[in-house]
Order: structure tokens, then sequence, then C-alpha cells
């Protein structure tokens, strides 16, 4: 019997780039482009985040084995013939179509190798009738892996230390990632009909770091391994544990170590906790789901979001607001007041995404009850393009792309870039932080852990962990300050010009002039952005939304030697200068 040897790894590429076998847009390998920031053309953050389940699994079996994370065609199938018994492809369900090129690859060329498949694309009703396959994971993936090869399955689970994104850039400028990637758990207990993820894990929450301790550890090892204190957490609510967010803080106070988190959370979580506690537990970026106006969701239900957005933002809390277009009740009026009232909730940031019935939620259930499910095919449901049901009011299918269009255009328009507001936010929080440092002192105010408040107290002592934290809000600030002279030069119109001329003197309030390297990253943006910004106005002239950047391919061994071995290999282009490919992707 050989011996066991497993290639996970992500579809191939080219991704964003409408061919037969995926869409263009919608299907970006990037968060903030492809539905955060979109329409802001080249004041748009670019990031490809990594497919950080495929290092998860990897890390914790003990069967060698290989991530092949954004490899192109050519690059899986010389992957595969390096010899392999099984095969593991994560996906999500518009790349089903990549999915099933994948397998029917290895069923005629590499007959002997098991095919697993795993991801959120596993919901797909008859998968078995689309595609070849030998196994379905359709549950937590490390437990369903170890099982799968005979291993313990209640070993606690080893969290990898991997960078956050694979490339960044803004304003053309390359740069090198320096954050990390923290797993904690799957699922979500909310429940919310269109939830995916809440869903696929039956509407329970699956910890994979189940204390804060857990979590520390994994930062800790991040750091040590990778120089990285930056944290996005890849949890759908984060703080619905709120014993775990607590322990997490007081590891951090213990250790005197004040790292930085991005998370997801919902309003009545954060609410219950308050902004103070956020604050001191590091949170930088808060992703907050709002849907709709009226409030049809418990999560959100009496709580005023317009007030607890601006409290966020005051406190130097960056806020992306969350909706959905095309829910039942829109109706050209209600769809327009919804847009209206996101945009007037004044976040830094905002996805709009619409309303899409994927297999297993209830939503789905639903519609395939009543008959409304319009079975459009898997690779246009990515949320950016048609309905996947009859809509009661809007039926247009040209509507669903456009309106979705506008609505990030108009929040571009009336609110200025996104990043730009990410400055601005980050300056007030900071100089805030400050001087509610100074206050406390002067009222022997100190933290209580117990209440997660300030409190008067008689045997006040200095509070140096948030010394810390103040310093970290410093440099969180002066790392966007750059940025400030290629929005305020690259404005869309006069109201983001004067905002940016806002922030300019906002900063040099706080900071003073800028020094001498600081002026040179700002001209150097300003170069770089004027590249960026031709190269866009090029591909406009052909009817095209903006540059698709393609992530880079990498190669990672296990088990890991002492540090990561991350093997580049060639790579198709980094630009695609057109949404459509129309090069030669049939099978070899």
């Amino acid at each position: 019997m050989a011996t066991k040897k497993i290639l996970l790894t992500a579809v191939f590429g080219p991704y964003g780039v409408k061919d037969k076998y995926a869409d263009g847009i919608g299907m970006q390998m990037e968060l903030l482009n492809n539905q955060i920031t979109r329409e802001q053309g080249i004041h748009s953050p670019r990031q490809s985040y990594w497919s950080f389940g495929l290092y998860l699994l990897a890390e914790n079996i003990s069967v060698p084995s290989t991530v092949l994370d954004f490899p192109s065609w050519n690059d899986f199938t010389q992957e595969l013939n390096k010899g392999y018994t099984h095969v593991g492809i994560s996906f999500i369900v518009p790349n089903v179509l990549k999915v099933k090129r994948m397998a029917e690859y290895i069923r005629e060329h590499h007959p002997e190798m098991k095919i697993i498949l795993g991801g959120y694309g596993s919901i797909i009703p008859d998968l078995d009738k689309l595609l070849p396959y030998d196994e379905l994971c359709t549950g937590e993936g490390v437990q369903w892996l170890r099982e799968y090869f005979g291993e313990d399955s209640s070993m606690p689970v080893k969290h990898p230390a991997v960078f956050g994104p694979a490339f960044q850039s803004i304003y053309g400028f390359k740069s090198k990632p320096k954050g990390s990637i923290l797993m904690p758990g799957l699922g979500c207990e909310n429940g919310c009909t269109f939830c995916i993820t809440s869903h696929k894990f039956k509407k329970k929450y699956v910890p994979l770091l189940p204390t804060g301790k857990d979590i520390f550890n994994a930062c800790f090892n991040s750091e040590n391994k990778l120089k990285t204190t930056g944290f996005t957490i890849l949890d759908e609510n984060f703080l619905k544990n709120p014993e775990r967010a607590r322990q997490l803080l007081e590891e951090m106070t213990f250790r005197n170590k004040a790292y930085v988190f991005d998370i997801f959370s919902s309003a009545e979580v954060i609410m219950s906790l308050g902004v103070d506690f956020l604050v001191r537990l590091g949170v930088r970026m808060v992703w907050v789901g709002v849907e709709s106006k009226h409030n049809l969701h418990a999560k959100t239900k009496g709580i005023d979001l317009k007030a607890l957005i601006k409290k966020l933002q005051s406190h130097g809390i960056i806020v992306n607001a969350s909706a959905i277009l095309f829910q039942e009740h829109h109706d050209y009026k209600a769809l327009c007041e919804d847009i209206d009232w996101v945009i007037d909730l004044e976040s830094d940031l905002v996805q709009f995404m619409n309303y899409t019935p994927f297999p297993t939620t209830s939503l789905y259930e639903k519609f395939e009850h009543e008959g409304r499910l319009n079975y459009l095919p898997y690779r246009h449901q990515h949320g950016a393009g048609p309905l996947a049901f009859s809509h009661p009011y809007i039926t247009n299918s040209s509507d669903h792309i456009q309106y979705l269009k506008n609505a990030f255009r108009r929040k571009f328009e009336e609110h200025g870039p996104g990043i730009l507001n990410m400055a601005m936010t980050a300056i007030q929080g900071y100089k805030r932080a400050k001087q509610d440092f100074i206050t406390r002192e002067n009222e022997s105010l100190v933290w209580n852990p117990a209440t997660l408040r300030y409190e008067k107290s008689d045997q006040p002592s200095k509070d140096t962990f948030f010394e810390l934290r103040l310093r970290k809000m410093e440099k969180i600030a002066k790392n966007l300050r750059p940025i400030l002279l290629a929005a305020w030069a690259y404005a869309p119109n006069k109201l983001a010009r004067n905002k940016a001329r806002k922030a300019i003197h906002d900063y040099n309030s706080v900071f003073g002039q800028p020094k001498f390297k600081t002026k040179m990253e700002s001209f150097v943006l300003l170069g770089t952005g004027a590249t960026e910004l031709m190269k866009t106005w090029a591909l406009k002239l052909f009817s095209q939304e903006g540059i698709v950047y393609q992530p880079p391919v990498k190669r990672t061994e296990y088990p890991l030697p002492n540090q990561l071995i991350d093997t580049p290999i060639a790579s198709y282009p980094s630009v695609y200068r057109s949404l459509e490919y129309s090069s030669n992707l049939s099978t070899p």
C-alpha cells in the first residue's frame, strides 16, 4: 500500500477574469476591491488573502501534505505528477466548474488518486452528478480529515502562522504584508436566514481555539515566526463568546502584549460589551451586519446603528457596515430607501451584496418550497450579478447588477475614499484615547475586568497596558498618513477633496508637520497613483471596470521544519488588462 500523501489545493486561476469556468466581476480574489471598495478605482486598497483553511488542515494532520495556493492550471497539473494518494480541493459555489475540470483531469490522468472536496462549495445539492469525487467534507475540516486518515480527532487544534494578505497595494504602490490571520472558530448561532456560514454548521458555533489563552498563544506564535502583531480574525461573530474575549484581554495584559485585531461582530454584542472594551482589546476594525433599516433581524433590533457607528469611530474603530440588497420587501422605492439609509449611517466602509439563497440555508428552503428558485447557474451565484430567485417586485436582471454597482458608486461619491475615512477615524480615535487616558489618571479611574468599565478607585495605579495600546493606535494612524496627499490629489469630487484637506489638518495638529520620510512616501504614492489612474482610464475606454490583479502562487510542504517553506513558482502575469480571458484553457 502506498504511503499516504495529500495535496491540498485551491481552484486554479486566473481569478476575476471571465472565461468558461467562472465569472469576472464578483469573482476577484480580493475582498475589498470586489465587494467593499468597489467603484473606488485607484483609491481602493488591493489585497488577496491566502486560502487559510488549507494551511490549518495541513498543520493538523500527520500525513505528509502540500498546500498549493492560487495555482495556474499548469501549476496544478505539474504538481500532480509529484505523486499523491489524495487530492483535497477547497472551493466556493461559483467555482464549481473549475473543480469539475480539476476532478475530471485527475480521474483521467491519475485515477489512483482519491479526490476529497471541501469548503462552502460542498453545499451544492447532488454534487456527485456534476463532477467526480470520492469523499465530501461537509463539517469542520480538521476533525473530518483526522478521522478520515485514522488519526486522533480529539487532539487540540494547532493554529498555523500565516501572513494575512498574499499581496497588498494602494495607489499602485505594492508593499510587504505585515498582518496575520486567526481562525478561532466556525459557524454562528444567530442563524440569519440567508447566512451560509451559520447554516453550514447547523446554526452552532464550532470553536477551534476555545479559550482566550489559546488565541493568545496563536498570536504569540505568529509574532515569533512572522513578526506580526496585527490579526484579522476570521470568525463570523467573534465577540459572541464574551468570556473568551475577556480571557484574551487578560492574557495580553498579563503578558504586556497589545495585539491589534480586525473582527466581525453583530451590533447587539457590541452594545452588551461596550466600546471601551473593544478599544482596550485592540479592535482596529469591526465588520457589522446592518442589513436593512427595517431591522428584520434580532441582532439589530432596537439599536440606533448610526449612533453606535459614530461612537465606534470616535474611539478609533473603523466600521465596515454590511447591507443586503433585493430583500423580499424591496420594491424600487424601498430598495432606494435602504441604500440611502445605509449610506447615511456614515460608516467608513460598506459592503453591498445581493440577496442570495444558497443551498442548506432556510432562505433556500423557503424559496424552494414556494417554487421561486430560478436555478441560476452556480458560476453566477456570487452576490454581484442576477438574483438566484424570482423577486416579487424587481424582475429585470440588469437592475440586479446596476443597482448594486450604483450603490457602491454613491457611497464613494458622497463619503469619499474608504481609505481616507479609515485615516480620519484612526486619527480622531488616537486623539481621543490619549485625552481619555489623561482624564482617567486625573480622576483615579481604573479598568475593572469584571464589569468591563473604568471605575473610581481608592488605590489607582498607572495603566501601563493602555500606554502600549496608545502606542499601537498612534502607529496605526501614522501608517495611514502617507495616503492623504494622494487622496486629496485624486479625490473624486470637491466634497472628498475637502475631507482630505481636513484630514491633513487633523494629522498636522496632532503629530506636527510630516517628517521627510512621510513626505517622500506621500510623493511616491502620488506618482504610482498617477500611473495606476492612467491604466484605469485606459481600461474604461474598453468598458472595463478596472484592473484585475492576480495573487501570487505559493507552495508549502508539511510537516514544516523550524521555518515555513514557501516556494515561489512561476505564475501568469500579475495584471490582466481585460476582464475577458481568451487563452486556451481546455484540458491538455
